[in-house]
C-alpha cells in the first residue's frame, strides 16, 4: 500500500558534518539516502526500517531506504540534499527559496 503525504526536508547535524568530507563519501551518502517515517505508517503501507523505498512528487522521484522517526502520520522527513531536492519545485514564488517545507508525495515499495 503506498502513503501519501507532505515530505519535509531540512539540514540534520550528521548530513551537514558529513558533506564536508565529499558530497560522494560512502558517510555523505549514508547521511541523506533515507526518508523518515511514523511506525504507525511503515507498518500501514507493510515497510520495514531499512527497506527500500520510492518517494514520488510531481517533480521527480528517489530511491531511498525507510527509517523509523517520531512524526505525525502523513508526514515525512529527508535530509536536505541532492536526493531531497529532486523531489522539490524550484518554484520559489518571489521568495527566492523553494518550498522544502510543503511539498505532497507519495511512497511506496520499489515493486509496487
Amino acid at each position: 500500500m503506498a502513503l501519501i503525504g507532505i515530505l519535509n526536508t531540512a539540514r540534520t547535524l550528521k548530513q551537514g558534518a558529513t558533506m564536508h568530507i565529499a558530497k560522494d563519501a560512502p558517510e555523505y551518502l549514508e547521511a541523506i539516502s533515507y526518508v523518515g517515517v511514523s511506525a504507525r505508517e511503515m507498518e500501514k503501507a507493510g515497510i520495514s526500517e531499512g527497506d527500500d523505498v520510492v518517494v514520488i512528487s510531481d517533480h521527480g522521484q528517489v530511491t531511498v531506504q525507510a527509517r523509523k522517526m517520531d512524526l505525525q502520520p502523513g508526514s515525512f522527513f529527508m535530509p536536505l540534499s541532492y536526493l531531497a531536492n529532486r523531489l522539490v519545485s524550484a518554484e520559489t514564488h518571489g521568495a527566492g527559496v523553494p518550498g522544502f517545507k510543503n511539498t505532497v508525495v507519495t511512497i511506496k515499495k520499489p515493486d509496487e
